[in-house]
């Protein structure tokens, strides 16, 4: 991250004595703060819990190297319930970041963005291309879905890359739900920069999740979350402890539009396109491809890096992003597990129009937990792939899709599951090329 003094420059996992142990309270060390700056953020704390996929090393996690972020977070002592507090504060900073249709405004001209554009939309894998759905601020679960996919390897008691180039998109929704939603994005930022040496990445996916936070909508936090971003933020655990509204604003600063979480997240896809895969947290229809892929990217990490549009206004969240219930994150049209003949019928036109625009095979999304585990409708043109794994969700077992290319050369999908007994499952679904189509738009006879 910028204007962080280290990221996560270790990730130690150690023997668990006895898996029936409860669990600890991480604890954080002491920190100093002043008025203007907060620093030395995120200090060791290690978090115990029972192993996700059979090994001979029983593993907690986390150990973070310190980090600095800025923020100007005032003191000031209130109580009181704390999402009463947070209504109270949205209107006490006058936030500016309420959805509105109104923000679909066109045109408007960026002046100083701080970033000139936002992510890729379109991007090229030559190895495998790893698929992982909705973390939750769930570390372990990442940790396990990363092992399982066969990247990531303990080497001393610290991860590293073992992927080479292979590719992992993690579809979003890394935060709320979850106490570890920092943790997790400094590993998986720590992990892309180890991929890139090796013609690999790691790609995270901005969800509807990471929007409502930007947004100011903290519903979904969870107690130890709220922790997090305050060590992260620099107080205290007697500040922590007795300034709630001082935990909120903490929080409020780092993700604002222009936050240092903010800008994390900015730097996050909304939408991603990997050779011919479709990525994006709830799915794409045709009107978001007219509206225009690297649009919707450069839209969404203005908003979050905070640009400020030429009449001085601040930049609204783009629509077709995250407006409404069709838009990109919000979407629902490709999750339905147990859908009607006529949502499966209107599921199937939607996505041939959007293959069929982009030239993909098949889209892979997430945002809709699947009660049945990771699952694959209209001939493996949609993947589903948010299990609801985190413990803050399903507790689901970790799973993930695996895209490669077998010996033919034909496009393949593999779904790994790490079973609890620590045996992993696996499914596989292959590609067979599209059949030539007559004027009629029948299937041609072979000649």
């Amino acid at each position: 991250m910028e204007k962080m003094s280290a990221v996560l420059t270790q990730v130690s996992r150690q023997t668990m004595l006895s898996s029936s142990k409860p669990a600890r309270k991480p604890q954080a060390g002491p920190f100093a703060a002043s008025e203007s700056a907060f620093s030395k953020v995120l200090s060791t704390h290690r978090r115990r819990c029972r192993p996700l996929v059979a090994s001979s090393t029983r593993r907690s996690l986390l150990q973070a190297a310190p980090l600095t972020v800025v923020c100007s977070a005032a003191a000031s002592h209130g109580r009181g319930d704390l999402r009463a507090s947070a209504v109270e504060a949205a209107v006490q900073f006058e936030m500016s970041t309420t959805i509105q249709v109104t923000s679909i405004q066109k045109g408007k001209d960026i002046t100083e963005p701080r970033a000139p554009t936002g992510p890729p939309a379109f991007v090229k894998a030559t190895g495998r291309i790893i698929a992982i759905g909705d973390i939750h601020g769930d570390l372990q679960k990442a940790l396990a879905c990363l092992e399982l996919a066969g990247v990531l390897a303990e080497d001393d008691g610290h991860v590293r890359w073992v992927g080479g180039d292979t590719t992992v998109v993690q579809l979003g929704d890394v935060l709320d739900r979850g106490d570890s939603e920092i943790s997790t994005v400094l590993l998986l930022r720590e992990l892309d920069k180890q991929a890139r040496k090796e013609g690999g990445a790691v790609w995270m996916l901005n969800g509807n999740h990471e929007s409502l936070n930007v947004a100011g909508d903290f519903r979904y936090v969870t107690p130890g979350a709220f922790w997090e971003s305050a060590i992260a933020a620099g107080m205290t655990e007697t500040e922590i402890a007795s300034d709630r509204q001082g935990v909120l604003r903490a929080r409020w600063h780092l993700y604002r539009p222009g936050g240092q979480m903010a800008r994390e997240l900015a730097k996050n896809p909304t939408v991603l396109v990997v050779n011919d895969l479709v990525f994006a947290h709830g799915g794409l229809l045709p009107h978001h491809n007219k509206y225009g892929l690297q649009r919707i990217n450069d839209e969404v990490a203005e908003w979050m890096n905070g640009a400020h549009c030429s009449d001085g206004s601040a930049p609204t969240p783009p629509f077709p992003a995250m407006g409404d219930a069709n838009s990109v994150m919000w979407n629902r049209t490709f999750g339905k597990e147990r859908a009607s003949p006529y949502d499966r019928l209107h599921m199937g036109l939607q996505l041939d129009a959007t293959l069929r625009q982009l030239n993909a095979t098949a889209m892979v999304v997430g945002h809709t937990p699947q009660m049945g585990g990771l699952n694959t409708e209209c001939n493996g043109r949609v993947w589903r792939v948010d299990v609801g794994m985190s413990s803050g969700v399903l507790n689901a077992e970790p799973q993930v899709l695996e895209f490669s290319r077998n010996a033919e050369g034909k496009l393949m999908a593999r779904m790994l599951c790490a079973r609890s007994t620590g045996r992993i499952e696996e499914s596989t679904f292959v590609y067979e090329p599209e059949q030539p189509k007559n004027a009629a738009g029948a299937t041609a006879p072979a000649a």
